[in-house]
């Protein structure tokens, strides 16, 4: 086996490759990284091949730290072949994807390497820490859009079925739109009420301009009142609710349901076998961040999905110890 460092993303088998993984991340696709380009973020990939076969694809971002140094990222990755998940071959390949990326580390000047994990696409390494900060949920729920929108509809908890029947009967509609300003209007509502930050604006119509055909931008009105939106990215077989926003003011239309629901059936117009609420809090845990929404997603129905936790390789240990102690630093 050898590790080839991936270019062109317009490579036939790397191409068919991505596009053949179950659950596909869209974090690990080239439109990803053509985002991530326009907010200045390089982007490297990685392919091991068996041979004529590719057995496993990494793609990693390289951001930017203080004192010319930077950190390395490996979102929802590496991506691994059916056939090599599991198998003995797959330390080997760990292997040879790590040592690949410590050579590439010391060319980035990179304080560390951190990896958050696709489901069943773990790395494990003695050379791996584990470590507990949260950049993507360690849990999601993802619903089988195989399934008739009716057999949806019956498998979802009664509340969230009478919520979009709800909103339809107060006569809410919901459009497709390219322009992010209502959008952004309402999330600035979101994050003043839950206490989180968001982007800029320019950050979210990038989203919409570069993803493109991998992304819909859904609005939900009264009349001509925005009353709740979401971004929803496809990839593959996946499609992901990215980033929602409402207005409390007009909680009783329960307009998220029915955004939701729309999204669900485009999504299954496009093809696509699941739905992907992008992150729920972990069963059990208590006092999530996420508890919150959690209730809110749980009433779609859906598989709960846990991934691995998250781990870190680390090049340069007195700058991590340094970055973490001034609490500069998130791994």
């Amino acid at each position: 086996m050898e590790v080839v460092r991936i270019v062109d993303f317009e490579n036939s088998k790397v191409k068919n490759f991505i596009v053949a993984q179950k659950f596909l991340p869209i974090q690990q696709t080239p439109t990803w990284a053509k985002f991530q380009k326009s907010l200045g973020i390089e982007s490297l990939r990685f392919a091991v091949f068996d041979v004529d076969e590719i057995v496993a694809f990494v793609q990693i971002f390289v951001k930017k730290l203080p004192f010319g140094l930077t950190k390395m990222e490996v979102p929802r990755g590496p991506l691994f072949a059916e056939s090599a998940a599991g198998s003995y071959r797959l330390a080997e390949i760990s292997n040879l994807l790590l040592t690949e990326i410590q050579k590439v580390a010391h060319s980035k000047n990179a304080v560390f390497a951190r990896f958050d994990f696709q489901k069943d696409c773990e790395i494990d390494s003695p050379k791996l820490q584990t470590v507990r900060e949260e950049n993507f949920p360690l849990a999601t729920i993802r619903l089988d859009l195989s399934l008739s929108e009716e057999e949806i509809l019956a498998a979802m908890q009664s509340k969230g079925r009478y919520n979009i029947r709800l909103a339809q009967k107060h006569g809410v509609t919901v459009s497709v739109e390219n322009d992010v300003g209502e959008f952004f209007t309402l999330l600035q509502k979101t994050t003043a009420r839950d206490g989180f930050a968001g982007h800029a604006q320019n950050f979210y119509q990038k989203f919409v301009e570069i993803l493109s055909k991998n992304c819909v931008l859904l609005v939900a009105r009264k009349n001509s009142t925005p009353l709740a939106a979401i971004l929803v990215t496809f990839a593959g077989d996946t499609a992901t609710y990215y980033f929602g926003a409402s207005d409390h003011a007009f909680r009783n239309l329960m307009a998220p349901y029915l955004v939701q629901f729309e999204a669900i059936k485009i999504a299954q117009k496009r093809g696509c076998q699941f739905y992907d609420f992008l992150g729920i809090a972990p069963p059990g845990s208590q006092k999530h961040r996420l508890s919150g929404v959690s209730s809110f997603k749980k009433k779609f129905g859906g598989e709960i999905v846990e991934f691995p936790s998250p781990k870190i390789l680390v090049f340069k240990p007195i700058f991590y110890a340094l970055f973490r102690l001034a609490k500069f630093l998130r791994p």
